[in-house]
């Protein structure tokens, strides 16, 4: 397994309120994470950063008795326990820090994050950035959002063509800090060699469609072994075209090849 990331603050906004972070355990073992915070300049940094740092090291503690113990079998359920207590502690860190500091009073982020071990995927989100699965010429969105559009969608009153170009297509109905509690839904995704995971904010999907998404990312063009290099440039091309096709929000893509 291989993998590339990489983050650009677009073309309006002045910071990148973007965060994320990969963790490579074993060749087969993987974690991923990508937060898109929000609540002003500093506010949108400091929650995504805070949610980020705080998840990896809950998976990192959590993990570490498997890695030194490669007999030691663990389950679906101990696996989910551990995604939803990372999204718990990054919750109650970004909530904490935002009630010490008027000046970050109602930041939050979103969270989506992917911990692969072999050929499974298991995915945790909160928000609106996603995970997909691409292999061949298909694409699939993993997580759903937990957004107002999305809302809208479930309940029949607008369709998918509609909510892309919906006024109310930033409003998220989830976020990591914000109350309390969070809500984090989780996802199992078996793989087969040759797939991929992108996780993404919505810098990048706002300006790039899933069919131009699956055509820069899964598309092999002859090349059967794909390497470092080209992962890196799939991964630079799905940014730039977001940036061409306006670039209105940060944009964040991390990249696996299985």
């Amino acid at each position: 397994m291989i993998c590339s990331a990489d983050s650009n603050k677009g073309q309006k906004r002045s910071t990148n309120q973007d965060s994320y972070v990969v963790r490579k355990y074993t060749e087969k073992t993987y974690l991923a994470v990508v937060c898109d915070g929000m609540g002003g300049v500093r506010g949108g940094e400091e929650a995504s950063q805070i949610a980020c740092e705080a998840f990896l090291h809950t998976i990192d503690k959590w993990i570490s008795p498997y890695l030194k113990d490669r007999n030691k079998q663990v389950s679906t359920t101990e696996i989910k326990r551990a995604l939803n207590r990372g999204a718990d502690i990054a919750n109650e860190q970004v909530y904490l820090k935002a009630k010490q500091e008027t000046g970050l009073k109602g930041m939050g982020t979103t969270l989506v994050a992917t911990l692969v071990l072999d050929k499974t995927a298991f995915v945790i989100n909160v928000g609106d950035s996603r995970l997909y699965h691409l292999k061949g010429n298909s694409i699939t969105q993993v997580t759903k959002d937990h957004s107002y559009v999305q809302y809208l969608i479930d309940m029949g009153q607008i369709t998918d063509g509609e909510a892309v170009s919906s006024a109310n297509k930033n409003i998220i109905t989830r976020a990591i800090g914000t109350e309390v509690c969070c809500e984090p839904d989780i996802y199992v995704q078996k793989l087969e060699n040759g797939s991929f995971l992108l996780l993404c904010t919505d810098g990048l999907t706002n300006m790039v469609d899933d069919a131009a998404i699956c055509d820069i990312v899964a598309s092999e063009r002859g090349n059967k072994r794909l390497d470092q290099v080209e992962l890196d440039i799939r991964v630079r091309r799905l940014i730039d075209t977001a940036n061409a096709n306006g670039g209105h929000d940060n944009i964040t893509a991390v990249l696996l090849r299985v």
